[in-house]
């Protein structure tokens, strides 16, 4: 694959948030910017992403909750200089410590160049401070006419309700005209919410290996969010951060 390709692991996975059009709603809107370093095929490469993205969660019943998300991301640099934008949805049903159910989601590179599409299931489980995510997801590229899954999981751990740490990992396999290529990555990050007010400062280190192609990344971020409908805890546990599940096409996109 091209090697602007694999400047979507700089992309913060997430989405611009619909207008809140019910009144229990709980989401995000943020601005983030990514340096990832690429070592692969004997050389080196980097570059820069910049996204806004948001969030968010629409209970329509006591049990039930849409969550819509989505981003706009450019890249420059080494990788490319190629735009891209991903739209997801989730319908989950609640218990009174766990959250279960379907996800879509659709990402275009370069007005169409590459179109992504998935589907799959993600779970939360509520431990106290401690969130649970999980994800399974099946997906298609169409132009080149290849099947991907991929499988991933995330622990977050609050510290307080304003006060978030978090560690993912997810494992991608792509099958292209009978080829297999398969994948890992990993990562860690944080998320900070100033009192008394609806700001927050996000940061976080990924790295992703595909061994196939002796291909390696590394990505720094940054970024400020502004919250609605509560802190960082609530939104957690609204349904509006999915945790691994939050965007399916990112956990394939920050590997190939």
């Amino acid at each position: 694959m091209k090697l602007r390709l694999f400047a979507t692991a700089a992309i913060a996975a997430a989405a611009i948030s619909a207008p809140a059009f019910a009144q229990d709603t709980v989401g995000s809107v943020g601005l983030g910017a990514a340096h990832t370093e690429i070592d692969a095929f004997g050389g080196e490469a980097d570059g820069n992403a910049y996204a806004i993205d948001g969030n968010i969660a629409i209970k329509t019943s006591d049990v039930w909750t849409v969550t819509l998300q989505g981003n706009v991301s450019k890249n420059d640099g080494d990788l490319g200089d190629n735009g891209a934008y991903a739209l997801g949805g989730a319908l989950t049903y609640a218990g009174s410590d766990w959250r279960v159910g379907p996800t879509v989601s659709y990402a275009d590179v370069d007005g169409g160049e590459l179109r992504t599409w998935t589907a799959g299931v993600v779970a939360q489980k509520y431990l106290g401070d401690v969130t649970l995510s999980g994800v399974a997801n099946f997906g298609n590229i169409d132009e080149v006419d290849a099947d991907f899954w991929t499988v991933g999981g995330e622990v977050r751990y609050f510290v307080n309700d304003n006060f978030r740490i978090q560690g993912a990992a997810n494992y991608a396999s792509l099958d292209a005209g009978g080829s297999d290529v398969n994948g890992w990555v990993v990562g860690v990050g944080g998320e900070y919410q100033f009192a008394n007010t609806p700001w927050s400062i996000t940061g976080g280190y990924s790295h992703a290996t595909i061994d196939d192609v002796d291909l390696d990344a590394d990505t720094f971020s940054i970024g400020f969010r502004y919250s609605f409908g509560g802190d960082l805890k609530a939104r957690d546990r609204s349904g509006a951060d999915l945790g691994a599940g939050g965007n399916a096409v990112s956990t394939f996109t920050s590997l190939f």
